[in-house]
């Protein structure tokens, strides 16, 4: 059980312990011993945790929109005008912002961006907020708002919950329905699965990455 003591209180306290040790009270001499190595213990733990905070770098204040600018400059030269919802690896995002992939992890886990998803890869994840993820995409131009970044458990992220719930595979002929505007009512063949979003192959020659929630079955 912890107990709050006052720092003049436990003062008298050490005190009394020094008196009494001075006195040969084993019991006190043991007790005081035990006290001032707790309070050692601490001082050092509370003198790291300042360290670290003065050694912690702030994010950008554009962080957030140059993450999107990097992401679509490699998604475009990747598929063109058809860069939406394109997954692109931390690691080339990170170089083309020119910081480290453990800076680029550690900003993109302390900020939130509307829009954007993150993709859990086959090999190796990093850990952003608790998720696996390797990439990330946008399924549309980002918004700097008070909503967290896409969780596949999230119950709140709607267009997420849908994809769960909808599984495609390599093959299956597909329509783009009204959660996708600028593709709506085109028809295509799925050529990759990614996640919770496809690469569509459609019948007018386009390639379109898009999430599940956008895609039904024809």
């Amino acid at each position: 059980m912890a107990v709050n003591v006052s720092e003049s209180l436990f003062e008298q306290i050490l005190e009394y312990l020094r008196g009494r040790s001075d006195a040969s009270d084993r019991t006190a001499q043991n007790l005081l011993q035990t006290l001032e190595t707790l309070t050692s213990s601490n001082n050092a733990n509370s003198a790291t945790k300042l360290q670290q905070e003065a050694h912690k770098i702030p994010i950008p204040a554009q962080f957030g929109q140059n993450l999107f600018d990097a992401w679509k400059e490699l998604a475009d030269l990747q598929v063109g005008e058809n860069y939406w919802s394109y997954p692109v690896m931390f690691e080339d995002i990170a170089e083309i912002m020119e910081i480290s992939v453990d800076q680029f992890v550690e900003y993109l886990a302390n900020v939130q961006i509307g829009s954007l998803q993150l993709i859990q890869g086959r090999g190796y994840n990093y850990q952003v907020n608790g998720q696996q993820a390797a990439s990330l995409t946008f399924h549309s131009a980002p918004t700097l708002k008070k909503a967290a970044i896409p969780s596949l458990t999230d119950k709140k992220q709607s267009p997420d919950i849908k994809s769960q719930n909808k599984v495609f595979k390599v093959g299956d002929r597909v329509v783009v329905n009204a959660n996708r505007q600028q593709y709506a009512n085109h028809t295509g063949v799925v050529e990759q699965v990614i996640s919770v979003s496809c690469r569509i192959k459609l019948d007018n020659g386009w390639t379109a990455f898009l999430p599940n929630h956008c895609l039904d079955h024809v």
